[in-house]
Order: structure tokens, then sequence, then C-alpha cells
């Protein structure tokens, strides 16, 4: 199966003759335009008028995504309604995309959205899962012990994962542009790589760290990962070759 993973469009949409022929786009969040993330109208509006257009021109037959701590939007939708006990039972990842694309509408498009949830096409598993811990205000943000609940979600067998947040593994998660204010910082996390060390997971595939270390590491025999973010650090698309990973 042939893939191409990319992360942190931010209202960037490729040209679909410029991605590559492939199986499976994976998506791994923050994929609404800045002047939007914090009005869900815009933002339900791009993503309707735009961004799913857009999927369904690309070179492949899915497209796998999960959300990103600027996609407010994705979270908000995910709250169910208030229960007379005043708890609220969050929407699944279906229900959400459901509710986006209303009646039969999402069955006539590629997309998939994950939220600690899996899907199999061709054989392959996949599972996606936002959470960031180094942003409070921000969109599905956990705190530490909310995150290893998260984690201890993924199944023990993938063929690919797509996180948000990176782990703490190659410097995915580390400021490498040169120049910003916040260079050399690691935001990696590193209970997500413990839950990695634990698991066969062929490929990870992360974001939010704009200029982290986009090589694809081998971190333990057989098991993989990158940082695919599209955009760096002053969201500036930084190329416009993306690469397709046989899996």
């Amino acid at each position: 199966m042939r893939i191409v993973a990319m992360s942190d469009l931010h209202g960037f949409l490729y040209k679909p003759e410029n991605v590559p022929e492939c199986d499976v786009v994976c998506i791994c969040g923050d994929t609404v335009p800045l002047d939007y993330q914090d009005d869900d109208v815009a933002s339900i509006a791009w993503f309707c008028l735009e961004f799913v257009p857009w999927t369904d021109k690309l070179p492949c037959k899915k497209v796998v995504f999960i959300a990103g701590n600027h996609d407010f939007y994705l979270e908000h939708i995910m709250l169910g309604p208030i229960r007379e006990d005043g708890t609220r039972k969050c929407r699944t990842a279906s229900e959400v995309l459901k509710k986006l694309l209303p009646g039969n509408n999402k069955g006539k498009h590629k997309l998939v959205y994950l939220r600690d949830s899996s899907f199999e096409f061709e054989g392959k598993r996949f599972y996606g899962t936002p959470w960031i811990s180094d942003l409070k205000r921000w969109a599905f943000y956990s705190d530490e012990d909310g995150l290893k609940d998260h984690w201890n979600q993924i199944p023990k067998k993938l063929d690919v994962l797509l996180t948000h947040m990176p782990p703490n593994i190659n410097d995915c998660g580390t400021v490498l542009q040169k120049g910003t204010f916040n260079n050399g910082a690691n935001y990696g996390s590193d209970s997500l790589k413990d839950a990695l060390l634990e698991r066969d997971i062929k490929y990870t595939f992360c974001g939010h760290v704009h200029s982290g270390n986009h090589s694809l590491y081998e971190y333990k025999p057989g098991c993989f990962i990158s940082n695919v973010s599209v955009k760096d650090e002053d969201y500036v698309v930084r190329t416009n070759h993306l690469s397709v990973i046989e899996i």
C-alpha cells in the first residue's frame, strides 16, 4: 500500500496534481485556516466547501485525517447536548463526520475521520488520536494523566498511527528552525514515546511542531516515525514535494 502523509496545513491545500498517486493520504491535524479557527461557522463552511471537495480530487482511494489543536470546530462538534444531569456524552468520530456531512453524504466522499478510533482498509489498520498537552487553552488539550489514558487506547499492533502531538523520539517534537524564539525547545511527549515503545506500530506520523525532524526514522526494528508538517514555524509552506511511503 502506498501512503502520502502530511500535517499542519492551516488552510493550505496542495494542487491535486502535485500530490503523488497513492492509496491513502494521511493528514495529522490542523487543517483549518488560521483566520477561521476561532469561528465555528467559518470553519465548517471551509470544511464543506473547500476541504471536502479537495480531498475528493486527490489521487487516492481514501483520506484519513485527525484533528489538531487549531481545529476547535471538531472539538466543539464532539461535545454532545447537555443532558438533564448536566453531563455530556461525546460524539464518536464517525458521528462528528456525519454531523458535518449529514444524510447519506458521508458515504459519498473519501474522508475518514479518526479520534481515538481505528479504520481498516485493504488489510491495513489505521488509528488516530489528536490530543496535545503543551497548550492548555487550545483544542484537544489534555493533562498528562488524560494523555496516558488516551495513549492506553492505542492498539498494541498497527500499520499506521496518526497523532498530532509528536513523541519525544528523534527530535520529532523539537523546534529545529533557526531564528525562532523557541529554537531548540523540545515539545515531544515522553508518555507517547513510552506508549510507542510498548507497541508494534509500523509507521507513526505526527505534526504540531512544524520544524520537528521530518526524516523517516527507525526507532526500533520495523517501526518508523516522521514529523510530516507542511508549514514551518512562520506558517510558510516548507516544501512542494511529498514523499510516498510503501507500507
